[in-house]
C-alpha cells in the first residue's frame, strides 16, 4: 500500500457525501471502496465526477471500488477498480501519467 493513499471503506451513500464534503482538505490520493454499497445514486455519481475533477487539478486521484457489475455502469470519467489491489495500481498509473505529462 502506498503511503500517500487515504482509504475510506462505506456502505452508506451518505458517508461518501460526508467524506466529499471536504475534500479541499484531502492531502492524499482518494480511494472509496463502495463494493458493499449497490447501486449507486446519480447524484453520488455526479459529486464523484466533481471529487475527481478537484483532486485531479491537485495532482491527487479519486479511485472508487465497486463490484465489477458496476465497473460497467459508471462514466469513464471516474477511475473504478473491483479490489483495493487494482485500485492502488490505478493510483500509481494516474501519478505516472501526470509525471509523463499527460
Amino acid at each position: 500500500m502506498r503511503d500517500d493513499c487515504m482509504v475510506v471503506v462505506t456502505n452508506d451513500e451518505a458517508a461518501v457525501f460526508e467524506q466529499l464534503s471536504h475534500i479541499n482538505t484531502i492531502e492524499k490520493h482518494l480511494i472509496l471502496d463502495l463494493h458493499k454499497l449497490g447501486v449507486l445514486s446519480e447524484e453520488c455519481i455526479i459529486n464523484c465526477i466533481q471529487a475527481s475533477a478537484f483532486l485531479n487539478g491537485r495532482s491527487l486521484s479519486l479511485v472508487l471500488i465497486v463490484s465489477e457489475k458496476n465497473i460497467l455502469e459508471l462514466p469513464d470519467s471516474l477511475s473504478v477498480a473491483p479490489t483495493l489491489v487494482e485500485a492502488v495500481d490505478v493510483v500509481e498509473l494516474e501519478v505516472m501519467e501526470r509525471d509523463l505529462g499527460f
